[in-house]
Order: structure tokens, then sequence, then C-alpha cells
């Protein structure tokens, strides 16, 4: 199957600190994903700047950058199934066999590596990361922009929390199901009216999870949906 291009741009056009309109300036990200349904696109990250601040920030999509993580050419949601699968005790040549019937092209390596960058993002000490990151966007925006993605995979959650202007990913968090008490309280701890959170980029329809985003945010919360991919 041939890869299909699609360019991302900004979800958000305006500049966040004078409000002018931003200007395309190169593409920032150029790379080949492959999808959990067998298809394969090349993901085209448009970067954008203010012409007015000339502070050197690129604004990039947050559709296209929570695709993959950085340096990978597999969905979050192939390396989360590959988390699921080892869990069934699969072998990679299994797990390998599994994605080549799903049209899906990877090497035994590429398991091991994605398996490893998925632990690795289990890791994250996003109790002092999200904060941290908090107060970097309020002193230099004045306002808290944050992405946040929700993966499904048998079951199981993941709930990836990115930072809206450096794209650096804050936390990766899994639940069992929306319905775990611990999602709650996960986002409670990082959404709540008395934050400045302007903006939320997060997942396009969900009768539970967007409704929960909604109540713990401040009523002027803007929420945008990530773009069709």
């Amino acid at each position: 199957m041939n890869a299909v291009s699609k360019y991302y741009k900004p979800e958000l056009m305006d500049c966040p600190k004078c409000g002018k309109k931003l200007v395309y300036r190169y593409a920032v990200s150029q790379k080949l994903i492959y999808f959990s349904n067998g298809r394969r696109n090349r993901i085209h990250n448009l970067g954008y700047s203010c012409p007015n601040c000339k502070d050197n920030m690129i604004y990039v999509s947050q559709t296209a950058n929570k695709l993959a993580f950085k340096g990978y050419t597999y969905s979050v949601k192939i390396v989360c199934m590959i988390a699921k699968l080892k869990e069934k005790n699969m072998n990679r040549e299994e797990i390998c066999d599994y994605f080549f019937s799903k049209n899906i092209e990877i090497s035994d390596r590429n398991v091991d590596n994605l398996y490893e960058k998925y632990l690795e993002c289990l890791r994250i000490d996003y109790k002092n990361r999200i904060p941290k990151a908090y107060k970097m966007m309020q002193d230099t925006y004045g306002q808290i922009r944050i992405s946040i993605d929700l993966v499904t995979v048998c079951g199981t959650i993941f709930i990836i929390f990115y930072d809206y202007f450096s794209t650096e990913m804050l936390a990766f968090v899994r639940f069992e199901g929306l319905a775990d008490p611990k999602v709650k309280e996960f986002l409670e701890a990082y959404l709540n009216p008395g934050m400045n959170i302007t903006v939320i980029a997060s997942i396009r329809r969900d009768a539970i999870f967007i409704p929960m985003l909604k109540k713990l945010c401040p009523v002027k919360t803007k929420f945008i949906a990530f773009n069709k991919f």
C-alpha cells in the first residue's frame, strides 16, 4: 500500500502572545507512520511563527505531534498494543506475525525497541514534570496550554499529556478503563478551575472523557479537537 501524504498546521493560528496571525516557516517533520489499521501515512507537521514577536518560537500541529513518539515511525497505539501483546506472553516472532496479519511491517528488533520506549514513557516523573511545565508556560506565555490524548487498547486506556508549546510529553499514564477511580484522581491533580488553562487539544468525540475534562477545567478553557488522520 502506497503511503499517503497528509499535511498538518497548528490548530490555532493566532499568536498566543500578541494575537497576530501566524505565518508558515518550514516543515518541522516529515515522517512515515504505520497505523494500527494497516495504513501508512507520511505526516508533514508544518511549522508557523509570529511575524510580529520574532521570538524564534515555532508552533506546530498538536494532532501530528501526538500520532507517534518522537524518533519513531509507529503510532502510539501500536506501541501500546505491543505492550498488551507481551502481557499475553507472546514472543517477538508471534507479535511480528500478529502485525503482519494486519498489513503492518515490523521487525523483532522494532518490537523490542518500541516496548523499551513504552516502559520509558511509563517511568516519566509526571508529578514533577507537569507542574514544572505549567510554570514555564505561565511565565513565558501568561497561560497554560496542553494537549491530552486518550489511547484505548482492549479495555486499557493510556492518558498522555503534552506541552502545547514545546510538544514535550509530560505524562504517560495507564489505567484499566475510564471507570477506574484513579483516572479522576489523576486528572483532578492537574486540571482544576483555579489553573490558568486556556486551551486543551484533545480527542474529537467521547461521551465520557471530554465531559470529564470540561468539568474539571476553568469555564474559559477552549477545547479544540485533534484533526482527522
